[in-house]
């Protein structure tokens, strides 16, 4: 009886932690007031825009949206890009300072190239998976890294590396974020309101 009482001690003290350190990592609304990002065979262009994103965890389990909209404009030729993705995931718990997500992603990108003559570009609808390890550094420093996977009709695997910090002070977080994708890049400063 004291071996069964032990572990659902250490199983409730383990779910405290996790509670404890999930919540800014999975309960929030997230403004990127600034974001940079480049494609490698068109890096002329420095897309400058917004990005949203909000989170709703229930226990270990966890749904997100993100939302961006970025744009710039050289020579008279402009570049618009439009993203949106959902996600569902499932939180593991490691220890006191460490926790793992596993992410199903269903999103859309949206690319176009314009001028006074037309436009071209591509809109294309991606599924994949994603996982992400979240250190606690300190009570108020979190630090992230993350791998995606990325499938459209016609590029299958391709990747994304995440890599990305913030200070939380009370419910309020200010953070940078670091994403690399197969063709592009994205550098990010965020300011996140946990709830």
């Amino acid at each position: 009886m004291k071996s069964i009482a032990s572990t659902l001690s250490i199983i409730a003290l383990s779910l405290g932690g996790l509670s404890a350190n999930a919540s800014q990592d999975y309960d929030f609304l997230q403004a990127h007031g600034i974001v940079k990002s480049e494609y490698s065979d068109i890096d002329q262009f420095g897309l400058t825009g917004f990005e949203v994103r909000t989170s709703k965890r229930w226990q270990n389990v966890f749904g997100e949206l993100r939302y961006r909209d970025l744009n710039d404009t050289k020579d008279g030729i402009k570049l618009e890009e439009n993203r949106w993705s959902a996600s569902l995931g499932y939180i593991i718990p490691f220890s006191e300072h460490i926790h793992f997500d596993v992410r199903a992603n269903y999103g859309n990108i949206e690319a176009k190239l314009s001028n006074n003559n037309g436009h071209t570009g591509f809109d294309v609808d991606y599924y994949g998976g994603s996982g992400f390890i979240h250190y606690t550094v300190a009570q108020d420093i979190n630090l992230y890294a993350g791998l995606e996977v990325q499938n459209t009709k016609d590029a299958p695997n391709q990747k994304a590396y995440h890599l990305g910090g913030n200070y939380a002070f009370g419910k309020l977080s200010l953070g940078t974020e670091y994403v690399k994708y197969s063709d592009s890049d994205a550098l990010s400063l965020f300011l996140r309101y946990a709830f």
